[in-house]
């Protein structure tokens, strides 16, 4: 298996990668919802305390004073992340302490954890105990939507958290990042099966990308489509298409209401779609995919896509489901994994159920709550787009 590993990640990325974060099993805890219960009392008892806000401009680092720094103390002293009596609790100095305290509640809400009060987390210390307890609420209801008798193996994709996990026999197998629809082409919430991995994927890119994104490139410089690797088709009167040059259209005549073309982007090295693609049933045009740009996954806020979902190391994904789903032999998979065909289709013989979900809130082994920062405005309209 190990050597089976090494040859299809020395196929798919000439470079080593950034390693998969680690396999925490927040999505396990057996009491998950006694936990949300307990945590959605504890804030219908803060809704009604005093919580500070701060100024959008303020920064704070370790050893600084300021008279925010009383405010901070008080607000981490309600949601438990101070956690005992600060020695200089009247001061206005921001003690090691303190920042020990901001620590914890940097790493609750996926922040970086570096004890400085910065524009993200002055985002999140904004938000008040009342908004927190919809969130908790809301993602209860969720919870309890999905969670019920959930087959192992399944895939698992938690949309304002930017990961996809694997679980298979009560274990985190995978645990990888992800990039998410934009808040104006979110990411779809969906109880589906994943059946099929595509190996060198071409991109037939939506008609909404091509007459609105590319359409204006296109008007400027038709050879555009050759340098990305990109073909162009026109719509016969038989209803086919047929592949033209980019040159031979006018397309100062072309318009996003008249574009009556396709454009496809074949593998290779700009390919958007990266090395693999993985289908799973579903009414709207979104997949799992790889893609040839990578260095978006070291953002902390990863919505950045038209509403697929990015995988920072799809080659793990696709090689479990190879050995565990396809029913194929080793040598076979190993055949598979070194093809340099396009479009190269495996139908996986035992599907896997993938969960898309929307939770902004969820307490993790150790019983501590989680909050993600609601990205798409779901927990405050209360509505959660499902496709059933």
């Amino acid at each position: 298996m190990a050597r089976l590993l090494f040859t299809f990640l020395l196929f798919l990325y000439a470079l080593p990668g950034i390693a998969s974060d680690s396999t925490e099993v927040w999505l396990l805890v057996p009491n998950q919802k006694q936990q949300l219960r307990m945590a959605i009392a504890q804030y219908e008892q803060l809704k009604d305390s005093v919580w500070y806000t701060f100024p959008n401009n303020l920064l704070l680092r370790p050893g600084d004073t300021s008279r925010y720094t009383a405010h901070l103390r008080a607000n981490l002293l309600l949601t438990g992340d101070l956690t005992g009596p600060d020695s200089t609790e009247n001061s206005s100095h921001y003690t090691r302490q303190l920042a020990t305290a901001l620590v914890r509640f940097q790493a609750r809400h996926a922040l970086k954890a570096d004890s400085i009060v910065g524009p993200r987390t002055l985002a999140a210390l904004n938000v008040p105990p009342l908004q927190r307890l919809r969130q908790l609420q809301n993602s209860l209801y969720r919870w309890e939507a999905f969670s019920r008798d959930l087959p192992q193996p399944y895939l698992i994709v938690n949309i304002p958290d930017y990961t996809l996990r694997l679980i298979d026999r009560n274990s985190v197998l995978l645990h990888l990042r992800t990039i998410v629809g934009k808040p104006n082409l979110p990411t779809i919430v969906n109880h589906t099966q994943l059946h099929t991995i595509v190996f060198n994927p071409y991109w037939y890119i939506p008609n909404s990308i091509a007459s609105k994104e590319i359409l204006p490139i296109l008007k400027r410089n038709p050879g555009y489509l050759a340098k990305r690797d990109m073909e162009l088709f026109r719509h016969t009167a038989l209803g086919g298409w047929q592949k033209i040059s980019p040159w031979s259209v006018d397309w100062s005549t072309v318009t996003a209401a008249n574009f009556n073309y396709r454009i496809v982007q074949v593998t290779g090295q700009y390919n958007e779609l990266g090395h693999l693609k993985f289908l799973f049933h579903t009414r709207v045009s979104q997949y799992l995919h790889d893609t040839n740009d990578k260095h978006l996954f070291a953002s902390e806020k990863r919505a950045f896509s038209h509403g697929c979902i990015r995988l920072q190391h799809p080659e793990e994904l696709a090689l479990y489901l190879l050995q565990e789903r396809s029913g194929m032999s080793e040598q076979r998979i190993e055949k598979v994994i070194a093809t340099d065909k396009d479009e190269y289709y495996i139908r996986l013989k035992k599907p896997v159920p993938l969960i898309i979900v929307y939770l902004t809130a969820w307490a993790d082994e150790f019983s501590v709550i989680q909050f993600r920062e609601d990205i798409y405005g779901y927990d405050k309209s209360e509505v959660v787009r499902l496709e059933q």
